[in-house]
């Protein structure tokens, strides 16, 4: 069996690697022609453009990982199934489920890499390709030199500082929400309608300060205000001008602090958390789509290699449509975070058990 594994391998792994360089050039070759009138139009560089797809291609293999995998499947085993070689391994005694195991656990061990690189390798490389495509090549203004929308901050004494809006050239924001906890329970709420740097702390205009009791969420005391100053906000303006990541730039880690970080200020987390999911369904998709594809490929009635391409861009194109509807639905509250981020695989998954129970053993 090692033997045969080796073999299997091989088969696969040629054709993956074939279909990862073919997808990832005609990804670029696209994507360069959709945007070749803003990299002239803006003057940019040959070497700013050269960077920038640079960055951009570990996001690009991760995208089209899944679509490469299954190419590999419908190819490797098709082929081995059409040549009768499948017919004879399981004439000797070996089961479908040991000939496919190695394949499953290749599927497997790429869904952790893919895991790995979208966090801790593509978070990096997003960042940097979107500082050459807003600095180098359309040349924009940086937002965090003259304001920021929707911060969230966190202080080292349990606080958070939320502001709609922040503009870092009057220091001073609206839209205020600021709590302070003690041992995961909020212990103080205010809410005001501006804030300003007072260069020792932070004035606050017309709000309400709400204390809360140890014992319960109940309120304790209100109190509107006109004007209040806060010292023991520790914050620094400059803290406000730091440039806000986006989902695809943060790690799993970093995206749950954020929304953790949400919820405790009760804002919605809808998006975000559909996002973290994301960052979990989407790898372990390579293992998924394999299934589905190895047990398709075993039917030597399905012949030819144009037949084997045009089913993986069918598949392809309708797990990718269930991947977005249910990003969608997640986003808009029709689903849960949880089921909007797995649907596509849960739904991919039990056809694929399904046809793998069905299938000749």
């Amino acid at each position: 069996m090692q033997i045969l594994d080796r073999y299997l391998l091989k088969q696969f792994l040629s054709v993956l690697l074939f279909a990862l360089l073919s997808f990832w050039i005609i990804f670029l070759i696209v994507d360069l022609v959709e945007h070749l009138d803003t990299f002239v139009d803006r003057k940019a560089t040959l070497s700013s453009v050269i960077r920038y797809y640079l960055f951009y291609s570990p996001y690009i293999l991760v995208l089209i990982s899944p679509v490469a995998m299954l190419l590999s499947s419908l190819f490797s085993l098709g082929l081995l199934a059409r040549q009768n070689e499948l017919l004879a391994m399981k004439s000797s005694g070996i089961s479908l489920y040991r000939i496919l195991f190695p394949l499953l656990g290749l599927a497997l061990g790429v869904s952790f890499l893919v895991m790995l690189a979208g966090n801790l390798l593509i978070p990096y490389t997003n960042q940097l390709r979107l500082k050459v495509r807003y600095q180098e090549i359309e040349k924009k203004i940086k937002p965090k030199d003259i304001s920021f929308n929707n911060i969230y901050l966190q202080t080292e004494n349990e606080q958070i500082l939320y502001l709609n809006h922040y503009n870092s050239q009057e220091k001073e924001g609206s839209g205020v929400l600021f709590q302070t906890f003690k041992h995961n329970r909020i212990k103080e709420e205010i809410r005001a309608e501006k804030i300003q740097w007072a260069g020792n702390g932070w004035l606050f205009f017309k709000g309400s300060r709400r204390i809360f009791s140890d014992s319960s969420f109940s309120t304790e005391r209100y109190e509107p205000f006109e004007r209040i100053l806060r010292l023991d906000l520790k914050l620094k303006p400059e803290a406000l001008t730091k440039e806000q990541k986006i989902p695809e730039e943060m790690s799993y880690q970093e995206l749950k602090n954020y929304v953790d970080l949400k919820q405790k200020t009760g804002q919605d987390t809808a998006m975000e958390k559909t996002d973290l999911y994301m960052k979990i369904s989407f790898p372990l998709a390579n293992l998924i789509i394999v299934l589905f594809g190895c047990t398709l490929a075993t039917s030597p009635r399905r012949s030819g290699l144009a037949l084997s391409f045009a089913i993986s861009l069918g598949i392809s194109f309708v797990y990718y449509t269930f991947l977005r509807l249910g990003q969608s639905f997640g986003y808009s509250h029709k689903l849960s975070p949880l089921l909007a981020a797995w649907i596509a695989n849960l739904i991919f998954a039990i056809i694929g058990i399904v046809l793998l129970i069905k299938a000749k053993k």
